[in-house]
């Protein structure tokens, strides 16, 4: 896995203890609005704004075909692979609520729609985010291994 690290700022001498924590709540609650943000923006462009230039994708688990054999993706990359699926694949996503942590988001997904073929498309996900201040800097991304083998091989 990549490490994220992200050195948090130090309050200058004399600013209470306080103020610190609610800088720290700050950039949680800036990265939860990026993560939403991750969800919600259906082109390229959008997504693209919330990456950070080193950003990485990483789809798990092995045992699983990956699209054209790569399981690591740069973000020009993910870029491209996300538009084939929003314009070819995905109708419907549907989002459970996100569990938060220090820099990272992550989510139970599940779609539930019909492909652009004409396919029935239900699968579940688990995707994390993780972050440097408000950018997004890795996602790893885990889906329903056998469900998407059984529906590649129809």
């Amino acid at each position: 896995m990549t490490e994220c690290r992200y050195k948090i700022p130090t309050a200058p001498p004399g600013v209470p203890q306080t103020t610190q924590v609610e800088l720290i709540a700050s950039i949680q609650t800036k990265q939860l609005e990026t993560a939403n943000a991750f969800l919600s923006r259906y082109n390229v462009e959008g997504l693209a704004e919330l990456f950070a230039p080193s950003f990485t994708y990483e789809l798990f688990p092995a045992s699983l075909p990956a699209p054209e054999g790569k399981f690591k993706r740069n973000k020009e990359e993910t870029l491209g692979l996300f538009k084939h699926a929003w314009e070819e694949m995905f109708e419907t996503m549907v989002y459970l609520p996100p569990m938060e942590g220090e820099d990272a988001v992550v989510w139970h997904l599940k779609s539930d729609g019909t492909m652009k073929n004409g396919k029935k498309y239900n699968n579940e996900y688990m995707i994390t985010l993780r972050f440097s201040g408000e950018r997004i800097v890795y996602m790893k991304e885990f889906v329903d291994t056998k469900y998407v083998v059984d529906l590649f091989a129809a």
